[in-house]
């Protein structure tokens, strides 16, 4: 926005430039063409009147630096001139004055000068005048230049003709540090001024850019302050109310579930007590192992009710110890994961999340693909932090990608051999990575399994 209004002002500076340099020319030309044509026909109507003998010397007194006055003709028979053109308006300036409308008697030659002839008038008038006594404003004179010379035979009452030639003088165009000065000084002082009004009027729109982002990672930040236009405090008030409804709606949720939870999980603990009374058989293996599977899901629902709104502060992370404890934590199961993370690779993120994204993930593939490799790298633009996970599974057909995110949702394609779950691993991971700014995204492998993509901005 700025830039267009720097580059009106630019255009209009330089057309209004245009437009005062041709109507100034257009008038000061008019100007010295009229003052001129009444200088001639006064000297004509003197010359008329004054006796044939005394015409010689008053001739040579009536000439002066910018008009030459000789007896005689000298411009033949002079030459056609393009309507409305200054020659053209000129001969009928002094057609006027010597009242001969038709320019009867009257011939004119023009001359432009050429770039060598382009004198300056206080050049010329120091060539004739006595510069000990002239007291003239040289700048002023310095700008008036020779655009070129005017020859103009008038015949005389009395039969005999004079030749007067004059300087046509024209002003020179603005010099560059006539232009750019002002215009420079305008600009700058157009960019400053611009600059803060501009910062002032979108910053609020900054803070609400700011907070909607912010707002992913963390619902219970500050309300937004209320200021700027009247528009924007409008949006922020909005923003400020749609928040307060979010977290209102999350602790509803998390309260749901905890509640959800010890309801369910009271009855669970009674069961397995009272089992405990009843004598061993594949009958009571059977119902523990499905009392064991209710409580984990019963533990999983409520993580996920929690998952991405637990208040959790950055911190810097060594993303290789992170890993290596993960991997850790598996060996002691018994799964094979094999990790390729380098040394050193530290990010400022929420280590709790970080670690239970990947975990999920991890997990996932290890229970489907039986071993898997994990490995992490930082790329830049955009900087961000990639772990990928990759198993020797089965796969998953490419149109359930999608699929697999969501809650308590397990592929009939990865089921069949697959140890139970929940269905809410992959959809805890891609909760707490957008949480985080990110995505959790999966992509079958050309040489068989299926590789997870947990990309994290920076």
């Amino acid at each position: 926005m700025l830039l267009v209004l720097m580059l009106g002002l630019l255009l209009s500076h330089f057309l209004g430039l245009w437009l005062y340099a041709r109507k100034h020319d257009e008038a000061a030309s008019l100007l010295q063409d009229t003052l001129l044509a009444e200088r001639i026909a006064l000297v004509t109507h003197l010359l008329e009147t004054t006796p044939q003998g005394e015409q010689e010397q008053l001739v040579k007194k009536l000439s002066s630096v910018l008009v030459k006055v000789q007896p005689g003709g000298t411009v033949g028979g002079g030459e056609w001139h393009i309507f409305e053109s200054r020659p053209h308006l000129f001969e009928h300036l002094l057609g006027l004055f010597l009242n001969r409308p038709s320019h009867e008697g009257i011939t004119s030659e023009h001359q432009p000068a050429n770039r060598s002839d382009r004198r300056s008038l206080l050049s010329m008038l120091s060539a004739e005048l006595n510069p000990a006594h002239r007291q003239l404003p040289e700048r002023t004179l310095e700008d008036i230049v020779k655009i070129g010379q005017m020859k103009t035979e008038v015949q005389l009452t009395t039969g005999s003709s004079i030749t007067v030639t004059n300087q046509w003088l024209g002003v020179s165009p603005f010099s560059i540090a006539q232009i750019w000065a002002p215009l420079g000084a305008v600009l700058i002082a157009v960019f400053l001024c611009g600059s803060w009004v501009i910062a002032r009027a979108t910053q609020p729109l900054t803070d609400l850019a700011n907070a909607a982002a912010r707002l992913g990672g963390d619902i219970r930040a500050a309300p937004l302050a209320i200021s700027g236009a009247t528009e924007v405090q409008s949006a922020s008030r909005a923003f400020n109310a749609m928040q307060e409804r979010i977290q209102r709606l999350v602790e509803d949720r998390t309260a749901f579930a905890t509640a959800l939870a010890h309801d369910i999980g009271t009855p669970i603990t009674r069961l397995l007590l009272r089992l405990e009374e009843l004598p061993p058989s594949d009958v009571k293996k059977d119902i523990e192992r499905d009392i064991t599977h209710m409580q984990r899901m019963v533990r999983a629902t409520l993580d996920f009710a929690r998952s991405d709104f637990n208040a959790e502060r950055t911190e810097i992370v060594d993303v290789a110890d992170l890993i290596g404890d993960i991997a850790a934590a598996m060996s002691l199961a018994h799964r094979r994961l094999s990790v390729r993370v380098p040394p050193g690779l530290t990010i400022q993120t929420r280590p709790t999340r970080l670690h239970r994204a990947i975990s999920n993930i991890a997990e996932n593939a290890l229970k489907y693909g039986g071993e898997a490799t994990i490995a992490a790298r930082i790329f830049e633009n955009p900087s961000r932090l990639e772990v990928r996970v990759e198993d020797r599974g089965p796969g998953i057909p490419k149109h359930l990608h999608e699929e697999a995110f969501r809650p308590f949702r397990r592929l009939v394609e990865r089921s069949d051999a697959s140890p139970s779950g929940t269905g809410l691993g992959l959809s805890i991971a891609r909760s707490i990575a957008r949480s985080l700014g990110g995505d959790v995204t999966l992509q079958n492998r050309q040489e068989g399994g299926l590789r997870a993509t947990l990309s994290i901005p920076l």
